[in-house]
């Protein structure tokens, strides 16, 4: 039954795909601009969906089942991705994805305030890939914990207005200043060094 309806919803997009290429070959210039946020918009709620789907297969295990090793490695293969595509699509999968524990509980996201932008369409996976590296940075790992969430927070909220290369660097800047302490001193004392200076002699033969 389910096979049917995955070829019925396959069907039904590839039908509205057809209906917009249809429309755009004699739209004017503002309905192809609203063909372009049309396409995003698709776009991004099929990362929803492919992201909720790994996600649950990585919970079941389906890959480990299946002689893989690697979730990053199991998606390259089915799917053709770049590795770097693979790592990204599973970044998101354990950090913008509401959780359930082997019991069945029900658990929230990593980055909450991030998921919901992400399931609002509101960011892409790069801009969940740029969050969850910022606060899994050393600067960030020593905020503590209401601060982290508040970041994260404004981080999401931010993802609205900035590019992911935008979000970047604000986020970098964000982490460092709310980083104030920065790393803890090393009192160790350094390592000793041994060292060998090999001189060559004036005349040219041997040297000391």
């Amino acid at each position: 039954m389910n096979a049917e309806r995955l070829d019925i919803a396959h069907g039904l997009l590839q039908q509205a795909v057809a209906e917009l290429t249809a429309i755009s070959g004699a739209a004017g210039d503002d309905e192809m601009l609203s063909t372009l946020t049309i396409c995003e918009g698709a776009t991004r709620l099929l990362e929803q969906l492919s992201v909720s789907v790994i996600a649950d297969l990585q919970r079941r295990g389906v890959f480990a089942e299946r002689g893989y090793r690697s979730t990053v490695t199991a998606l390259a293969d089915l799917l053709g991705w770049d590795r770097t595509d693979a790592r990204r699509r599973l970044l998101v999968a354990e950090y913008a994805v509401d959780r359930t524990t082997l019991d069945g509980t029900g658990l929230p996201a990593r980055l909450p305030s991030t998921a919901s932008a992400f399931a609002a369409g509101i960011c892409s996976t790069r801009h969940v890939e740029v969050i969850a590296r910022l606060l899994d940075g050393p600067s960030a790992r020593r905020l503590p914990s209401q601060v982290w969430a508040a970041a994260e927070t404004e981080l999401a909220a931010k993802a609205r207005e900035y590019s992911p290369a935008d979000l970047q660097a604000w986020g970098t800047a964000l982490v460092e200043t709310l980083d104030q302490d920065g790393a803890d001193p090393d009192d160790r004392p350094p390592a000793p060094v041994n060292e060998l200076l090999v001189t060559r002699n004036p005349h040219g033969a041997g040297g000391r």
